[in-house]
């Protein structure tokens, strides 16, 4: 399960940014061990039974302390139980483990599956010897089917007296017990100061496309309503040694989510169970992460970054996939609009199985625009397929079309779309979707 998708030189950045007149340079570079590459965290896994066939299928990551803890939630109305249980509990912004189980999402159980996710965390917290209120519960598999709740509970006494610094790949594995693919990855950031880690884990089912709120409902950086997809369930669970007050946390993890995860999509489907929880132990001789402090700066730049490597890596390894088409717009009325228009287009399943198969298919383009509920005005949008104008002023442009299919051909495939009404632009990574996958997404025949 190691490695980050797109992104695996060992040292991934060196930046210096100019912020207030100071300058910070700090580096950021690939390290191993997961979830347990920063300090003072354990993992395991073990296999309860919850799902079919062998291997883990429920995952516990725990901190030697109780941390410093931060979500992003699914926007989906019908929310699961865990989602529900762990979205109250960091209302305190404390948290000392995330347990994640396979089987069954526990979404659509009503009353009784909030009353499972509570006893699965009350469990799991007498075993650790913490409240139940500090353990996260992340759910994954089937719809409307009930938690085995006593299996998972004795499962979740093995997983404890199993942690240990070697267990982030098992979590991995868990993730995906119920179907789904998996990537973990560790990053070091350094600057001036002082060094801290950042783990990570992330599992995604296909289709994917998660929209994600914060604990108090409000939505994340796109703002937008999900649509009525068939239901998947994207997880990501986050550690750090860094020490930082939650509220400065939660905004650093939002910030990341909307920069990454929610900028990457396999078809429109955000799910009932989506979920993104961050730790932060503060157990790296480092100095607190303070607003507008270098280190902060640093930290944020590497947290996207792994955000941003998981998420491509995810998309990358789904089923069929062989390449990625990043979708830019700009000139967009707003950033509302700007994020619309480019989900919009990413989410075209024409326009991705014309990419499979080499061809720049700008009518596709046109005509997921015209669905994206965004401000046009049709004689101003430009189309290119790399350096390669193919649409300008919102009719065909003259251009080398063997230049625009090797463009369409590449491994990556940056379509840009101009919507020539204002300043806003977003940005947003699919993947181009061959025969097979569509036969798999139930597409063709």
């Amino acid at each position: 399960m190691g490695g980050s998708g797109g992104r695996t030189p060992p040292e991934w950045t060196r930046d210096c940014d100019e912020r207030q007149g100071q300058l910070v340079d700090y580096t950021v570079a690939g390290v191993e061990g997961g979830l347990c590459a920063p300090r003072g965290f354990r993992a395991a896994a073990v296999d309860a039974g919850l799902a079919p066939g062998p291997g883990p299928d429920l995952g516990l990551v725990v901190s030697q302390q109780t941390s410093a803890a931060a979500g992003r939630f699914t926007a989906h109305p019908f929310a699961s139980a865990p989602v529900r249980w762990s979205r109250a509990q960091l209302r305190t912004g404390m948290a000392r483990a995330v347990l994640v189980h396979a089987g069954s999402a526990n979404a659509a159980t009503g009353p009784e599956g909030d009353a499972d996710a509570a006893a699965l965390a009350a469990r799991c917290a007498a075993a650790i010897g913490c409240a139940a209120g500090e353990v996260l519960v992340c759910g994954t598999g089937a719809i409307g089917i009930r938690l085995a709740v006593a299996d998972a509970a004795e499962a979740a006494d093995k997983a404890t007296a199993a942690l240990g610094r070697r267990g982030s790949g098992e979590v991995a594995r868990a993730m995906t017990a119920s179907g789904g693919v998996a990537r973990e990855h560790a990053v070091a950031v350094a600057w001036s100061e002082g060094e801290v880690r950042i783990g990570g884990a992330a599992k995604a089912s296909v289709p994917f496309a998660p929209s994600f709120a914060h604990p108090d409902g409000s939505t994340g950086g796109l703002g937008l309503r999900p649509p009525d997809p068939p239901e998947a369930t994207t997880l990501v669970v986050l550690t750090t040694d860094a020490t930082v007050e939650a509220g400065v946390l939660d905004g650093l993890l939002g910030r990341a989510v909307a920069r990454s995860f929610e900028r990457v999509m396999v078809d429109q489907a955000p799910g009932m169970a989506d979920a993104a929880v961050l730790l932060a132990n503060a157990t790296a001789a480092a100095p607190t992460l303070r607003p507008g402090s270098d280190g902060a700066a640093a930290f944020e730049s590497a947290l996207t970054q792994l955000c941003e490597s998981l998420a491509e890596g995810l998309a990358l390894r789904v089923p069929g996939a062989r390449k990625l088409v990043v979708v830019t717009v700009h000139g967009a009325a707003d950033h509302t609009d700007a994020l619309a228009a480019a989900r919009a287009v990413a989410g075209s399943v024409a326009l991705r199985a014309a990419l499979a198969a080499g061809l720049p298919s700008w009518p596709a383009v046109l005509d997921a625009l015209a669905t994206a509920g965004v401000a046009l005005h049709p004689g101003r949008v430009g189309v290119s397929f790399g350096p390669v104008t193919v649409v300008a002023d919102g009719r065909s442009a003259p251009h080398d079309e063997r230049a625009a299919a090797a463009v369409a051909a590449k491994a990556q495939v940056d379509l840009a779309v101009d919507l020539g009404i204002g300043p806003a632009a977003a940005t947003v990574t699919t993947t181009d979707l061959p025969p097979e996958a569509l036969r798999r997404h139930g597409e063709l025949d």
